[in-house]
């Protein structure tokens, strides 16, 4: 941000060099980047930090220059004298937004001359590169690269009504801004403006309005001095991409304390350049204004976390040099934080003041830097084995945004929830958080298909989002994405995976189970995924209808799982068991069962057996063809059989098989394929 070496000396005594203003600044956390030169007046262009918005003006940088320099600050008078004519009798100021407007204050001049300002004036203002306008306007800006207070004047004849109405847009309005070549904006509703009786006359805190602009002919002024609630301002400037100095200083806040003293500071330099007479007293609208914030600092710990062994009288000197009215009691300094320094709430922001006024390069340096290595975090090592597992399965990880459109949001929305969406759309064309992975996943997988690349196996590791029944919720998933190579196979490949999956993270034996769902319609068909009784999440094959609308030709299975839950007992706790030294005894069974009949009812049903020396069982294989009844299939399992002290031998293994053959047909209806 620029600033004139001239103008600030305006404020020093003695005055400093440009050399000193740029030594001093810098060391003060205001770094010099630039140095400017025009007809003989130089300007600085400094750094400047967001939360600093008191020294985005030449006051406050030469503010901290007097501090840190020992030099005396000046400040500007702003006596004014005034009329016996009521500022009342010309104007009425009506704030239906106090939230959005904690103080509005106005004063009126009456007989002003518009003209150019003087040299001096113009001079300041060429130095920041500004173009100087009329005796009234550069006043206006004179007092906001002085104070860091953003001002206006309005023709007061033009304001229809003779009142001031600080109130939000109505939707449709028009306004038209100050400037050349500016055309008129629609307003959504969502500004807040000043308004006279009949029209919007500027955007508050943002830009003044063509209609009631300060010109030749003007001889009555209405001067504004205000606060806005900076998240507005900041949001309706970029609505309509309109900045301004004024907008980039009210987005770092303005106190209500400041707002009357620059209204005063602005009434006098307008009567000395201007003329005029101004009226008696000020019209205020808005909330009471705050009381000052007091902060402590211990001064132990501010010697502990700087390093030095600063004497208390030094702290309370540093800090009174910038305003803050420090006190010592009992080894705490209690400051009042000046109404400007919107920047300073805890103790820590008064050490860190301390810090700067006695030089950042006075900090001792510890060039050892001690180091405790921790644990890994169980949620990262849980999430690595994912990653892992499923590169190691041929998948690719993706990184998408979670924002989308309808187009991928819209599909994968269960009946009777809601989409979340951002309040301001604006020129955005991904709008929506959106509720599932899979969106994102075909999107990833539709653009490779153009490009050449096939048979790919994607997955992603992200929050889905959704309202349901008024309540938001927000879930951490692992969403996978696969094609189809073979129908016979339906969900199997997928599920294999989720298995390995749930071996790895909740240990080996992991119950998988899926009960067929059909709540989610983007699955033709889909299950629900549960490991014991906890719903990890739902897999299927995609609906031909998604398929389409993805213009994907193959066959896709999906599915979406639980971060959450998936880590929920990672890290599992593993045993370790003797390797049997005896061979096992295998049967495979091949029954045929009906269609409907699930492997999750085929291995309970052998399970609840406990047959004797039972080790496991497996599934083999699905068979549907020759020999199979319509509406059948014929499922392969295998049961391993095995006495952990000697060799088995058949005629042990029959009856167990037998019993296996025997609950199979009793309970699922089941034949032995021959």
């Amino acid at each position: 941000m620029l600033f004139s070496v001239t103008w600030m000396n305006d404020y020093l005594d003695p005055p400093a060099s440009e050399q000193e203003q740029g030594t001093l600044l810098t060391a003060a956390g205001f770094p010099l980047e630039e140095r400017r030169e025009d007809g003989g007046e130089i300007a600085l262009d400094f750094e400047m930090m967001s939360n600093r918005g008191d020294c985005t003006c030449h006051v406050g940088l030469a503010r901290e220059i007097a501090a840190i320099s020992g030099r005396t600050l000046r400040l500007p008078t702003h006596e004014v004298a005034e009329s016996d004519d009521p500022v009342e009798s010309h104007v009425e100021v009506i704030n239906e937004a106090p939230d959005a407007c904690p103080l509005y204050t106005a004063r009126v001049i009456r007989g002003v001359t518009v003209a150019p300002s003087n040299k001096d004036v113009q001079l300041r203002i060429e130095a920041r590169e500004e173009v100087p306008r009329n005796n009234v306007v550069d006043a206006s800006n004179f007092v906001l690269f002085e104070l860091g207070q953003p001002t206006h004047a309005f023709d007061l004849d033009t304001l229809a009504g003779g009142r001031i109405i600080i109130r939000f847009a109505r939707e449709g309005e028009t306004f038209k801004p100050l400037g050349e070549g500016a055309t008129p904006i629609t307003l959504t509703g969502s500004e807040l403006v000043i308004a006279d009786a009949e029209k919007p006359v500027a955007l508050a805190g943002v830009k003044g309005g063509a209609a009631s602009a300060v010109t030749e002919s003007t001889t009555n002024i209405l001067l504004e001095s205000a606060t806005f609630d900076p998240v507005l301002v900041r949001r309706t400037s970029r609505l309509h991409n309109i900045s301004s100095d004024s907008s980039f200083r009210f987005e770092r806040g303005v106190s209500p304390l400041q707002v009357d003293e620059s209204s005063r500071r602005l009434a006098s330099l307008v009567l000395e350049q201007a003329g005029g007479s101004l009226c008696k007293g000020v019209i205020t609208a808005g909330a009471d204004l705050p009381a000052l914030q007091t902060v402590s600092m211990r001064t132990d710990r501010c010697r502990a976390l700087l390093g030095q062994d600063l004497p208390d009288e030094q702290m309370l000197t540093l800090l009174d040099t910038l305003g803050f009215q420090p006190t010592l009691e009992d080894r705490r300094i209690n400051a009042v934080v000046p109404c400007f320094r919107g920047d300073i709430h805890r103790e820590i922001d008064l050490v860190e003041e301390v810090a700067r006024m006695q030089g950042y390069d006075d900090l001792p340096v510890n060039d050892t830097v001690p180091i405790r290595l921790a644990a890994p975090q169980p949620r990262v090592t849980g999430k690595r084995a994912i990653n892992d597992l499923l590169t190691g399965e041929g998948f690719i990880e993706t990184v998408s945004h979670t924002l989308v459109n309808h187009e991928l949001a819209d599909p994968f929305l269960l009946p009777g929830a809601d989409l979340l969406r951002l309040e301001d759309e604006g020129e955005f064309g991904d709008t929506l958080l959106r509720p599932s992975l899979l969106g994102s996943l075909l999107r990833v997988r539709r653009t490779n298909r153009d490009r050449g690349a096939s048979d790919l196996r994607l997955y992603e590791i992200g929050s889905a989002f959704e309202i349901e029944h008024g309540v938001h919720r927000e879930t951490n998933r692992v969403g996978m994405l696969m094609d189809i190579k073979d129908e016979a196979n339906g969900l199997r490949p997928l599920r294999g995976i989720i298995e390995a999956m749930l071996d790895r993270l909740a240990g080996p034996g992991t119950c998988v189970e899926l009960r067929l769902d059909e709540q989610r319609p983007w699955y033709e068909p889909g299950a629900a995924i549960f490991a014991g009784e906890h719903l990890l999440g739902h897999v299927g094959r995609l609906a031909s209808a998604v398929e389409q609308a993805f213009d994907l030709d193959n066959g896709m299975l999906a599915a979406e799982l639980d971060l959450d839950l998936l880590l929920a007992n990672w890290p599992p706790d593993y045993q370790a068991r003797e390797l049997p030294n005896v061979p096992a005894i295998e049967r495979d069974l091949s029954v045929v069962v009906e269609e409907s009949t699930t492997w999750q009812q085929v291995d309970t049903t052998v399970a609840d057996l406990g047959l004797d020396r039972l080790e496991a069982i497996e599934y083999v294989t699905v068979y549907r063809g020759k020999g199979v009844d319509d509406g059948h299939k014929s499922l392969t399992l295998r049961l391993r059989f095995r006495d952990r002290e000697r060799t088995m031998t058949h005629d042990e293994v029959d009856p167990q098989v037998t019993a296996a053959v025997e609950a199979l047909q009793a309970r699922l209806d089941a034949r032995i394929r021959s």
